[in-house]
């Protein structure tokens, strides 16, 4: 699997989508907090004149907390259509266009080709959550001042690397039965955009991967007595879509055109 793995490197390395991916964690952690100093007060100020520093504060929310929390909702709801789209040929691509078909007739196993794309590219996002949430955080911290403890800061960017490296597995998966990029993108955003909701609205957050953004957007010095369960139901649900998977690679007949 080494060499599956070094071929997956390459391959986010020639393609740019490494690039991509952490252009984007770096624009949201740079961006937010610059939003929220700058611009949105000016913006508020030009359509609600006379308005008072303090009504402002209160309404933008101007605290390190609120600007890291903005952070962490914008990198769910536009990050992860920006690595939806910049992955879903991930494997799709491959199968579509029959070229998975030769690593296959070299002697490589299913298990390898699937398990490399997840590690690397799931490191690769767990590491620009981890990297985007610390970013934020000095920046944030500049602007505003420094109210979180680093800790959580490193707590909440792995927890929302964990739901990244789900994510990837649900773009691996989606990829494998539907076998076109775009149609693997929408699934995979309706997927984790419909367990986040679905979440919120029955109070089962703690049952499912979305449970790990809330829990990353709080920042707790703290972290939730639930968040062990949500952790391992994450993995679980992980283990599961990689199964499904090679299941379905298994089943496909490699000769269609």
């Amino acid at each position: 699997m080494i060499q599956d793995i070094k071929k997956e490197i390459l391959y986010g390395l020639r393609s740019y989508r490494f690039l991509i991916l952490f252009v984007g964690f770096l624009f949201f952690a740079m961006l937010d907090p610059v939003m929220t100093k700058f611009i949105m007060p000016e913006i508020m100020k030009s359509q609600v004149p006379g308005i008072t520093q303090e009504a402002l504060g209160q309404m933008l929310g101007t605290s390190q907390l609120a600007v890291m929390s903005a952070y962490m909702n914008d990198i769910f709801q536009i990050g992860s259509l920006i690595i939806a789209f910049t992955l879903c040929r991930l494997i799709a691509q491959e199968i579509r266009e029959n070229t998975l078909v030769l690593p296959i007739c070299s002697g490589k196993q299913f298990a390898g080709i699937v398990l490399a794309k997840i590690i690397v590219f799931g490191t690769a996002l767990l590491l620009f959550s981890l990297i985007g949430a610390l970013i934020n955080y000095l920046y944030s911290g500049i602007l505003f001042s420094y109210d979180l403890s680093i800790i959580s800061v490193v707590r909440s960017g792995l927890l929302q690397g964990v739901y990244m490296v789900f994510l990837t597995t649900l773009i691996v998966m989606w990829g494998v039965i539907i076998k076109k990029p775009i149609a693997t993108g929408f699934l995979t955003l309706a997927s984790a955009f419909g367990l986040y909701f679905i979440g919120g609205a029955l109070q089962i957050d703690s049952y499912l991967p979305s449970g790990l953004i809330k829990e990353a957007s709080l920042f707790a010095v703290i972290p939730a007595s639930t968040l062990l369960q949500t952790l391992s139901i994450t993995v679980g649900i992980i283990l599961v879509l990689i199964a499904v998977t090679l299941i379905r690679l298994k089943k496909m007949e490699w000769n269609e055109r």
